[in-house]
């Protein structure tokens, strides 16, 4: 007997449409925002990580507002649109403005990226976590959730592919057509976050005629303070392992995206078409990897599909930093290694986190979606900020000087080992 479809193929790409402008954002911040300001700002690479590492603090602590907000008060429209709709246009002029190059004292310029930095992550975070809870208040059905995320990870791959591969193209283009380095990043950003906030548009779009999105209270529901949700999610294990998890490939995830840049540059030297070419195959990799990882975990544990993935990554980054990695060929073998765990976080992690919120329910006789998503944000945005400092820490001690066109033999060692052997450890962790 055919499966009833609880949602429309329509549907499915209205809810995953949203993933565009989400990861184009995240993947800018994760991946560009550190080499922007050393590299185009020419911020000293310690300031710069103390500016990254600030404002994800501050993020981490308005991600668990957020979340509570979003599970408690409920606007005209519901719980989730509301939040995600007034988030779209600051988000697109904080994008902009953060990079974009201002001349000044050394107070005035680590204060503006820093303000810049904070708002535009709270303004991400407003969208995102009512956006992820979505996917919970839709339907109940496992299966289907797991599809709504499998057409959110394919548009992930499209927001890869507009965040991180249509960037330094974009920017050589200009830059080879008259403009200054300077305008060419402000205007291939302006265009970015003009393709982020119609993807985001369109999702709220597609759901605006359902006028309550957001589970309403379970019957004999009692209202918490909010250090007691947060307290109450804590004592659930499962909960607690997938926080370990986040923790440690998150902190993996920043020093492959963040160091990628900087191997590419000056380890390879390779120009902006084949930089393009790499990052392209992680989009390709990522999307063939979404139907896979979803049969998969229809057919399998999902978390043990997710360590195996984890396993391989671990296991050749550890190869590849003990053996070098000195050629375009290994470097689209490791993007190819890089996606396959990259892509079971992403893609199964909110599969699980909704399951959790199920036993939540069950346990504690408690809705709260939004605010079991924004404790692993919460997780997730301190070992960003973390890792991007260590990252600026292993750059620094290995003598990288910004300035600089040609990096020394010790410092090309620091960016190889953060590429490869620290986040391999981590995986295997």
């Amino acid at each position: 007997m055919k499966k009833e479809q609880i949602f429309s193929v329509k549907e499915k790409i209205g809810y995953g449409a949203a993933s565009v402008g989400d990861t184009a954002v995240y993947n800018l911040l994760i991946i560009y925002s550190l080499f922007f300001m050393t590299d185009v700002v020419k911020l000293d690479p310690l300031i710069a990580g103390n500016i990254i590492f600030a404002a994800t603090v501050w993020n981490a602590f308005s991600v668990g507002l957020i979340g509570y907000v979003s599970d408690h008060y409920s606007l005209k429209g519901g719980k989730r649109l509301p939040y995600m709709k007034a988030s779209i246009l600051p988000m697109a002029i904080t994008l902009v403005l953060f990079f974009s190059v201002i001349h000044g004292t050394g107070f005035l310029m680590v204060a503006y990226y820093m303000l810049l930095m904070a708002v535009l992550m709270t303004a991400h975070s407003t969208f995102m976590i009512p956006y992820e809870a979505l996917g919970a208040d839709l339907t109940m059905n496992a299966e289907e959730r797991t599809d709504l995320r499998s057409f959110a990870r394919f548009f992930m791959g499209i927001g890869n592919l507009v965040g991180v591969v249509f960037l330094l193209p974009a920017v050589d283009w200009f830059q080879t057509n008259g403009f200054s380095t300077e305008k060419s990043w402000q205007i291939t950003i302006m265009a970015i976050a003009v393709i982020g906030a119609c993807s985001q548009i369109m999702t709220c779009v597609t759901f605006k005629k359902k006028t309550h999105l957001g589970k309403d209270a379970v019957k004999g529901e009692q209202t918490q303070n909010f250090l007691a949700e947060y307290r109450d999610l804590l004592k659930l294990k499962p909960f607690l392992c997938l926080l370990l998890i986040s923790l440690l490939i998150s902190v993996a995830n920043v020093f492959c995206n963040s160091s990628i840049a900087y191997f590419m540059k000056y380890n390879l030297g390779i120009a902006e078409s084949q930089k393009a070419f790499v990052l392209g195959i992680m989009t390709v990799v990522g999307i063939v990897m979404t139907p896979v990882l979803s049969r998969l975990a229809k057919r399998y544990d999902k978390k043990r599909v997710m360590m195996i993935c984890y396993l391989i990554t671990g296991a050749a980054f550890l190869i590849f930093g003990l053996t070098g990695m000195n050629t375009m060929t290994s470097l689209c073998i490791y993007i190819v290694i890089f996606t396959v765990g990259t892509s079971a976080y992403w893609q199964l992690i909110y599969a699980m986190l909704y399951d959790i919120s199920e036993l939540d329910e069950y346990r504690n006789n408690r809705r709260r979606e939004a605010i079991l998503l924004s404790m692993s944000k919460i997780v997730l945005k301190l070992s960003n900020a973390s890792a991007t400092q260590l990252l600026a820490l292993v750059l620094f001690w290995f003598g990288y000087d910004q300035n600089a066109e040609v990096q020394t033999g010790t410092t090309l060692m620091g960016i190889e080992w953060s590429l490869t052997l620290i986040p391999g450890i981590l995986f295997l962790g």
